[in-house]
């Protein structure tokens, strides 16, 4: 019998290495494979479910290799490691958001928005930055009224805990650590979240480019 179970198992490996390009694909054809892909999945009816884990899940994977890819069940967002930091992978077109005058408004820190100002000159408004984002989100602002300011900031940050400096893309002096910036008239600026390094003494750094 065991003679037998192991003839079995030495045809099966066979037949298995024979075919291995055929079994570098799951799903529907089999037999056809994308002559450019080393693995490829084919459905009308379901898709691919990459692996699920919080952030601290992920910062504990050692030495992650360029490319892999996480689901990141904190930001909800499908994460790729470069080579230096993970990045999450965003919806396009950014969703936008109407500016109410002389209103405040909180942007997400999960999905890039743009933010608009419109129709009420001379008035001011507010945007209120996360103190902390997914790794290369990015809001866009724009003020498109004749007068006013909007205000860019972010909530106060309780003792102990890091701060989230803003730095501009022409600034010469040291990063802001208590943020503050305005956008006048007809101006926009594009902001983008940027997290360099878990363990400095920052959450990360929000870069505008005016």
């Amino acid at each position: 019998m065991k003679q037998s179970s192991l003839t079995i198992a030495l045809v099966f490996l066979t037949g298995f290495a024979g075919y291995s390009q055929i079994a570098q694909k799951i799903g529907n054809n089999p037999m056809t494979l994308n002559s450019t892909a080393a693995f490829e999945t084919e459905s009308t009816t379901k898709g691919l479910l990459p692996p699920r884990m919080t952030t601290a899940q992920r910062n504990a994977i050692a030495t992650p290799a360029s490319g892999l890819l996480v689901y990141n069940t904190t930001t909800n967002l499908l994460e790729v490691y470069n080579g230096t930091i993970w990045s999450g992978i965003y919806n396009l077109p950014k969703g936008m958001v109407s500016i109410p005058p002389n209103g405040t408004v909180t942007a997400s820190n999960t999905e890039s928005q743009i933010f608009v100002l419109n129709n009420c000159n001379n008035c001011n408004a507010t945007v209120v930055l996360p103190l902390k984002a997914s790794n290369g989100l990015e809001h866009i602002i724009y003020n498109r009224n004749s007068g006013g300011t909007i205000t860019v900031t972010q909530p106060s940050v309780a003792s102990g805990n890091k701060p989230t400096p803003f730095v501009d893309n022409i600034a010469t002096a040291a990063l802001l650590t208590t943020p503050s910036m305005s956008l006048t008239a007809q101006k926009a600026t594009k902001i983008v979240f940027f997290e360099y390094d878990p363990n400095d003494i920052y959450n990360g750094v929000w870069c505008f480019y005016k």
